[in-house]
Formats: C-alpha cells, sequence, structure tokens
C-alpha cells in the first residue's frame, strides 16, 4: 500500500507494531474482537470505547467460543468457519448472538474472520449490533402504538356513527364562523336531505327560513355563549323547531353541537309515565319486588303480600327474599346471578311459600336495574296455581317422540327403550340444574333433590363431571 509520502506498508513491517499498540488499533476500529486459538477458545478480548457491555470480557475470555454462543448462533459460527478455511479471503462477515448470564440479556456482533500468525489463530473483529437493534425495536414499538391509535381512532369513529345513527333527535355538527355542515346524523338527513343525500357540506342556514346574511350564525354563537336554546322556523313547512346547541373546540376550530326538535314537542307534556308505573306497581295482578343482589326487599307491592300472606308492606320491608322461596337460597342464588350476569333472567319455575308454610306454585322473571352506583333487581312472580290445574296434561308422546321410539322396537326390549329415554331426560335435567346454578353442585343437587355424593355419581355416569366445576367442587363426598 502506498501512501501520499511514497513509503509503502508490507508484511516486513508488522513484526515492528508493538502489541499493545496492535491491541488499542484494534480495539480503536471495532467494537469487539476476540482472538481464537486453534482449538477455537477465546485468548484475548479487545473492546472498543463504544462498547458498554464491559463485563462482557470476563464473561468470554478463557472460553470455547461455541460455549458463548446461543444455540441458533452456533451452526452459523461453524458454516462460516469452514467457509473461512476453504477461502481465507472470500469469507462474509456474520452475525452472531453472544449468550449472557443472569438477567443481562444477550447481545448481537457482525465477526469478519481474519488469519493472525501462524498457529491457526483466528482474529474475530466484530461491531456491535445493539444499537441497530434497539433501533429496530424503537421502530416495531412505533409501528405498533401507530396501529394501537388507529384502531383506537377507528373503534372510537364507529362508536360515534353509532350514536348518531341511534338518536332519534336530528342532530348535526356546524364549523363556525363559515357555518358548513361537518356532520349529520341520518334523522336530519331525512327531515332536510335533498335527493337522498345528507347535510354534510351544506350551510346552516340553507334549511331554515331567509335572514340577514350571518343573522342565524350570530345568534347560533349568542346562544351557546347565553346557554339558551334558539328558536328557528323551517324554510319550507312553515315548521318551528328549537336548537340546543354546545360549543366545543376540535382540531384548533370551533365546532357547534346543534341538537334540533319539533317546538310542538318541547311545549307538548309528556306522558307521566311515573305515574303509570307506579299504577302497574299498587295494583297489578302479577306481584312485583324490588331487592338489593343479596335478596334483601326493597319493596313489594299487593299482589306479593296476598301470595305470601304477609300483613303489611312494613314486615316484608329489608327481609330476604329466599325467606319466601321453597328452596330458600338456592333459588335465590340462581336467579340473582343469572340477572347479575346477563341482565335478565325470564320464567324460572319454583314455588312461593306464605308466612303459614302453604307452597304456590310461581313462574320469576328477573330484570337488573341501575340506581346510582348500586343494582336493583326487580322480579315479576306470576301464579301458575290456575295454569296448572287447566293445563291438559300429555297423555302420550309427540309424533316426533313416537317415531323415535317406533324406530328402536323390535332392535331392543321394552325395558331398554324406557331405560334410555329415562336416561335422557335424566342427563338433560341434570345438565339444566347444573347451567342454572353456575355450575354450584350443591345448589344443583339440591335444586334436583338429590344428595351431593348422588348427583357426582349421575355426573360420572353421564360423563358430565369435568364439565366446569364451580368454587365448591372439590373432592367428593
Amino acid at each position: 500500500m502506498t501512501g501520499a509520502s511514497g513509503k509503502s506498508w508490507s508484511a516486513d513491517l508488522a513484526p515492528l507494531v508493538d502489541a499493545n499498540a496492535a491491541t488499542s488499533i484494534i480495539s480503536q476500529v471495532s467494537d469487539l474482537a476476540l482472538l481464537l486459538s486453534s482449538d477455537l477458545r477465546i485468548t484475548e478480548v479487545m473492546a472498543g470505547p463504544a462498547f458498554t457491555a464491559n463485563s462482557t470480557k470476563v464473561d468470554l475470555k478463557g472460553h470455547a467460543i461455541h460455549d458463548t454462543l446461543t444455540i441458533e448462533s452456533v451452526p452459523k459460527f461453524d458454516a462460516r468457519l469452514a467457509e473461512f478455511r476453504e477461502r481465507p479471503g472470500q469469507t462474509h462477515s456474520v452475525e452472531l448472538n453472544h449468550a449472557t448470564r443472569g438477567d443481562t440479556p444477550e447481545f448481537p456482533v457482525r465477526y469478519s474472520f481474519h488469519t493472525v500468525g501462524a498457529e491457526g489463530a483466528i482474529l474475530l473483529i466484530g461491531r456491535d449490533l445493539r444499537p441497530i437493534a434497539e433501533m429496530q425495536q424503537q421502530l416495531v414499538n412505533a409501528q405498533i402504538s401507530l396501529e394501537r391509535e388507529f384502531e383506537s381512532h377507528r373503534d372510537q369513529d364507529t362508536r360515534f356513527r353509532v350514536l348518531l345513527a341511534a338518536l332519534d333527535e336530528a342532530t348535526v355538527f356546524v364549523s363556525l364562523p363559515d357555518g358548513i355542515i361537518a356532520q349529520s346524523n341520518p334523522a336530519a338527513d331525512a327531515q332536510w336531505g335533498r335527493n337522498g343525500n345528507g347535510l354534510e357540506g351544506t350551510r346552516f342556514d340553507s334549511i331554515f327560513a331567509e335572514r340577514e346574511k350571518g343573522d342565524l350564525l350570530r345568534s347560533l354563537s349568542n346562544a351557546t355563549t347565553e346557554k339558551t336554546n334558539l328558536q328557528v322556523r323551517a324554510r319550507s313547512g312553515n315548521e318551528d323547531f328549537i336548537i340546543m346547541p354546545t360549543l366545543f373546540r376540535a382540531g384548533g376550530g370551533r365546532v357547534v353541537l346543534c341538537r334540533i326538535s319539533h317546538s310542538a314537542a318541547t311545549i307538548r307534556q309528556p306522558e307521566n309515565l311515573h305515574d303509570h308505573l307506579a299504577g302497574l306497581f299498587n295494583e297489578g295482578v302479577d306481584a312485583i319486588v324490588f331487592a338489593r343482589r343479596d335478596g334483601s326487599i326493597l319493596a313489594a307491592n299487593e299482589a306479593f303480600q296476598n301470595l305470601t300472606n304477609v300483613a303489611s308492606n312494613h314486615a316484608i320491608r329489608e327481609r330476604s327474599l329466599a325467606d319466601f322461596m321453597a328452596r330458600g337460597t338456592v333459588d335465590l342464588n340462581v336467579i340473582m346471578d343469572n340477572a347479575d350476569r346477563t341482565g335478565t333472567m325470564r320464567l324460572y319455575a319454583t314455588r312461593l311459600t306464605s308466612e303459614f308454610g302453604a307452597a304456590c306454585p310461581v313462574e320469576i322473571s328477573t330484570v337488573r336495574l341501575s340506581a346510582g352506583d348500586q343494582k336493583v333487581f326487580a322480579l315479576i312472580l306470576r301464579d301458575t296455581s290456575r295454569a296448572e290445574v287447566i293445563r291438559t296434561p300429555q297423555t302420550g308422546p309427540t309424533d316426533v317422540d313416537s317415531d323415535s321410539i317406533v324406530e328402536l322396537i323390535g332392535s331392543q326390549s321394552l325395558k331398554e327403550i324406557v331405560a334410555k329415554t329415562t336416561n335422557v331426560v335424566e342427563k338433560l335435567s341434570i345438565e339444566t340444574a347444573v347451567a342454572l346454578t353456575s355450575n354450584n353442585r350443591v345448589a344443583a343437587a339440591e335444586m334436583l333433590g338429590l344428595s351431593r355424593q348422588s348427583l357426582y355419581v349421575k355426573l360420572r355416569k353421564y360423563g358430565l363431571i369435568d364439565q366446569g366445576k364451580g368454587p365448591d367442587d372439590g373432592a367428593e363426598d
């Protein structure tokens, strides 16, 4: 090699380079350099100033190179080493991962192979790839963050559009000061849309009776400041409307949310739903009870008092519903758990016991209500004793059942046919009881009138023993 001074570097000058100087040069031009003996053991580690893992020198020196690499890097090293020994001057670099001890993560290095001395020693000059890996990880994290933001934005946009579509009241978003409708819901489009097109992009004052230019927008802006409603008349139809504006800022601009309703609707007194519901509660023929999650009664109507033979509403309040149910807490837990989980429970059949022990069959429908931050459950109990009397009993199987049974005749005995149909009914009853009690085997056994041990025997018989064990399920009794 010939420099600017005309002198050249030759192999004869290499012995003139001091060993410490050579080590310093290699450390400066590389991040990490490893000197391997002929048996591939690391005899020297030279780390550059930018290489931060100083403890790596202690971990690597004196070990076989294979012991310092991760499992997937060993075959890569062997393949590149074989290529280097066959063609020393044509070997490509290789990326290897060094395994570390403790909580320190593994670190990647790109090595090039070089022959040193005549005893088969190999010098690996490496470049630390951790900064590149960290940058790649930052890019991946940024991409993931952008995707999450996009998904969140799309989710919020979907919810916003569904909310607008669900509103029966005409609603538009008007940008100020130009008065252009930025977005409208289907109710507004149906009211003022032209030729099947929506209102987006049209001027807000164009759908109402003519005023002085900009007068409606000024009145709208004043109404938002004074927090009052604005009465306007439609351009066609001579209908009067009430605009209820709400001003907010979005994207650096001002936007007005306008809820528009007929003025007649605002003047007309709504039906007194509260009085109707109160009359249904007090005069209804079906028993109605409001209770807390634990079953304590908040209120009960006259029909419930008649079913339970309780003297007054005061004697019922704060008592538990379980006191009036034939299966006590079993019925109560089934009703409350299912209603709390799904919001409603329809036609749960049980028996209601009066203060004097008389039982009455009832069907209970339950709905979960919200009362502030608490849950209230409304139960409607219908007396089914009359229905059981007038209900025509089934004198035989249905046509479908008859066909199924006919197919078994001739191939099996009568005893076997009866046993199979009984097993089907028994299995269905057990599955239903377990499902109603949310896999509470103790409650299911009590509901079916079985002991817990008998229930486990039948569960094992029908292969149901491992289906969704409840919290009380442990070893069998």
